[in-house]
């Protein structure tokens, strides 16, 4: 099994998009065992597979929340949460895509944890109850590197950074590999970057032109790998986002899916899984 991270030190930047498309053609295309672990607040991922009912069912006491040791359950090793009560099944009736929904309570993670010793390792510890289920577990993490993020990377193998291709990408891809190095580090983990992908690029934008070649150079300065493929801005894959449906089965044949299948082919084989 292989934990992935989704993090960008932005917002909007197409990292739940990229998380929901990658996710979805490991099962449709490479019949993979896929879990998408939503650790984000605004519950973005939660939301492009299930209705607002649908999560109201579980909101009490089966989110990302409750694995973590908040709304009233213990995180210690005697008496945790059973991480497994969390797992929504064939999310959006696509067999094999399983999903643990957010919490808007993952706001206040930092305060309720702040005494918890060893609070950076609890996603590690729960997730490892599932190493038989699944063949990649997908986490999609909200724009900081707070206690949550945290959790992710300490449980993760490797990191995605979806970027758009401007000013301020440039600017804060640097912060994030030094961020992470020092976790590395301060957590004595071993997370590394399998890559940074472009998103919601227009070829037509001069600055989205003039700043990929220059983001590119950054990714070769601090030994980032770069997917040669790019998702391009699609209408297609914001329209499914509000469908409760990934794009992959809702346009399957529309561009913004063609490239996510393309970078899959291509973060496998970079895996040495084809």
């Amino acid at each position: 099994m292989k934990t992935i991270s989704f993090i960008n030190m932005k917002g909007g930047v197409g990292k739940t998009t990229s998380v929901v498309e990658v996710a979805t053609v490991l099962v449709k295309d490479h019949d993979k065992r896929v879990l998408i672990i939503d650790i984000d607040p605004q519950t973005n991922a939660t939301f492009s597979f299930i209705e607002y009912d649908d999560w109201q069912k579980n909101v009490e006491q089966n989110t990302i929340a409750d694995v973590l040791g908040m709304n009233k359950h213990l995180s210690s090793r005697r008496d945790e949460y059973d991480i497994n009560k969390a797992v929504i099944k064939n999310v959006s009736d696509i067999v094999g895509l399983d999903l643990i929904s957010s919490h808007l309570s993952l706001t206040f993670l930092d305060l309720d944890l702040s005494a918890q010793a060893g609070r950076e390792m609890i996603l590690s510890r729960q997730i490892k109850k599932l190493e038989e289920e699944y063949d990649y577990i997908l986490i999609d993490c909200p724009p900081n590197l707070t206690l949550a993020p945290q959790n992710a990377l300490v449980a993760s193998d490797y990191i995605i950074t979806p970027i758009i291709p401007d000013f301020y990408s440039f600017l804060g891809l640097p912060l994030l590999k030094n961020r992470v190095d020092r976790l590395n580090r301060d957590l004595n983990i071993d997370v590394e970057f399998l890559g940074c992908l472009f998103t919601r690029v227009e070829r037509t934008v001069n600055l989205h032109s003039e700043f990929m070649p220059k983001i590119r150079n950054i990714c070769e300065e601090y030994g980032i790998y770069d997917f040669k493929t790019i998702v391009p801005k699609n209408i297609k894959l914001s329209e499914a986002s509000s469908s409760n449906s990934p794009a992959r089965v809702a346009f399957p044949d529309s561009t913004g899916v063609s490239a996510y299948k393309t970078i899959v082919n291509e973060m496998l084989r970079k895996l040495g899984e084809l």
